[in-house]
């Protein structure tokens, strides 16, 4: 392969001089002269206007350029409405999430981290903590979540999508397939708890 390259690029610079020796003469005539042509009209009007015309009509473009760049055309007399996107709130942009939990792990995760810092916040609340921002376990006075929505709440927390990449084939199964809304029901009973608790 290595002693075929040289070759090649030799065939192919050979054709290339022989197609540019063999079209000499129409690119003389079609590009050469019409290209001669046109600069002898520039140079013809440049030696014939004035050189204050030549100037004021530079700076007309400049400023004219500069001036159009700068302003927004408004069309009069009508109103410009700007429409702009209505911001979705904490619950409208956790369910579009769930909607798209079949695109990928990334998703799923995101679900995870949301519910996982929901918990982080009843357990100091319930604890009477400041609530952290560092990694630490899900843990607290009558913290006792199943086994799969414990592994759920903690690979969502403490945990990144980074640690299930995504696989060609089929892939293994992680903390973070099962069905939020299992979790989301342990988390309304916590909070249900909580406040009679309180009471």
């Amino acid at each position: 392969m290595i002693q075929r390259k040289p070759l090649f690029i030799f065939l192919v610079s050979v054709l290339c001089l022989v197609t540019a020796y063999a079209l000499r003469e129409p690119i003389y005539v079609f590009v050469i002269v019409p290209l001669a042509y046109i600069w002898w009209l520039i140079t013809l009007y440049y030696h014939v206007l004035p050189q204050v015309a030549i100037w004021i009509v530079l700076i007309y473009v400049i400023f004219y350029t500069g001036i159009r760049g700068l302003l927004i055309e408004i069309p009069a007399g009508r109103t410009v409405f700007l429409q702009r996107q209505k911001a979705k709130g904490p619950v409208e942009s956790l369910a579009s999430l769930v909607h798209k939990t079949g695109r990928g792990v990334y998703y799923k995760w995101l679900i995870a981290n949301r519910l996982g810092r929901v918990a982080r916040e009843l357990l100091d609340q319930r604890e009477g903590r400041q609530t952290k921002h560092k990694v630490t376990r899900l843990s607290g006075r009558d913290w006792n979540p199943p086994q799969d929505v414990a592994a759920y709440l903690e690979s969502g927390v403490n945990g990144s999508f980074a640690d299930y990449p995504r696989r060609r084939w089929r892939a293994p199964r992680t903390p973070l397939d099962i069905n939020p809304q299992q979790v989301i029901e342990y988390l309304e009973s916590e909070m249900e708890n909580n406040r009679n608790g309180h009471r």
